[in-house]
């Protein structure tokens, strides 16, 4: 194809199982000290954008800000390297489910005024424009139960406050779906292409079974992903090892995405039977990228994924989000891997 691109052709030309000029490739990081403010998070993403030039941004927002407006309490290192540390969490008791305000980033809705969700709202309208409309852009929602699991401190603390008293949860659950799906919305509004919907360690065997994702999980991310349906580049994110990526796949997101590389989860010729509508995004072991030695293994498992994927909508893209520590002229190496 003798036609140069734009992003944007080039990632919809994927996803449709189309020709392109060359291979998508998009990575994504966290900026402790960056992320805290606005203005701070905005410099940082635009800053890897430029830097990389790829083919869509995933924002990576603050690391809590999903569940500091309900009250979770954190502490910020200041380190570049550590993440901040919870101090307090806002659920104690299954009935604290039930006191979980509605939220609204606007301040303009019927919810409670969500102060660190209107930073994160301002700041995809910031970037929009930073960026020009030509970059796709994708906001970081983690699903409901996943935001249910860290106000009460963790999967396993989530786990116990089911057995505590399920229909609790179903309530708290209820009033998250209900903010998250009108943020997932106002953000398309602002400037996002679509949402990276991410489990985090709610849809993995190791905290729950498949029946209680099916019950606790399945429903509200649906509702989430609806939200956000008139986006055409909504990413769907199941973390950690023994991700429950089969009983996802069905999910309607354009995109697919997991660590393909850890052993007690399914390769990618296994998922893309199960999601022959979707472009699986992946193929790079992201713990490989501070080791300055790992660059020659990552250009063979770009060309190893893409044997594998053949004539299949594929995007290269690591297995979660990069170590802070990730060197940058390893990830510059991959980037430019792509244009050969």
């Amino acid at each position: 194809m003798a036609k140069r691109l734009t992003k944007r052709e080039r990632l919809l030309r994927t996803i449709a199982g189309r020709p392109a000029d060359r291979p998508a490739v998009a990575l994504w990081r966290h900026f402790f000290v960056e992320e805290i403010s606005r203005a701070g998070l905005v410099e940082a993403m635009v800053r890897w954008q430029k830097t990389f030039d790829w083919d869509f941004l995933k924002v990576n927002p603050r690391a809590c800000y999903h569940v500091q407006d309900w009250g979770n309490q954190y502490e910020f290192s200041g380190n570049e390297h550590v993440k901040p540390s919870l101090v307090r969490s806002a659920v104690h008791t299954a009935d604290d489910f039930r006191h979980l305000d509605l939220l609204d980033a606007t301040g303009e809705g019927d919810g409670r005024p969500a102060p660190v969700l209107a930073d994160h709202l301002g700041a995809v309208g910031d970037l929009r424009k930073a960026l020009g409309p030509d970059v796709p852009m994708l906001m970081t929602v983690f699903t409901p139960m996943s935001i249910a699991a860290d106000l009460a401190g963790g999967p396993q603390d989530l786990a116990g406050l089911v057995r505590e008293d399920a229909t609790m949860v179903h309530v708290g659950l209820r009033t998250i779906t209900d903010t998250f799906a009108r943020f997932a919305r106002q953000c398309i509004e602002a400037g996002a292409d679509g949402i990276f919907l991410a489990t985090t360690h709610t849809a993995t065997t190791t905290n729950f079974t498949t029946e209680q994702y099916e019950e606790f999980g399945r429903p509200y991310d649906l509702e989430i992903l609806d939200a956000a349906s008139a986006a055409p580049l909504n990413l769907l994110h199941v973390c950690k090892s023994h991700a429950m990526v089969r009983l996802l796949a069905d999910y309607p997101a354009a995109m697919l995405n997991w660590d393909m590389c850890d052993p007690t989860n399914p390769p990618m010729r296994e998922v893309a039977p199960l999601a022959p509508k979707k472009a699986l995004v992946g193929g790079l072991d992201r713990f490989l990228f501070p080791r300055k030695d790992a660059c020659g293994t990552l250009l063979a498992q770009i060309e190893e994924a893409r044997r594998e994927m053949g004539d299949r909508p594929f995007v290269v893209g690591s297995t979660c989000t990069l170590e802070t520590t990730s060197d940058p002229e390893v990830v510059m190496a991959v980037r430019e891997a792509v244009e050969k």
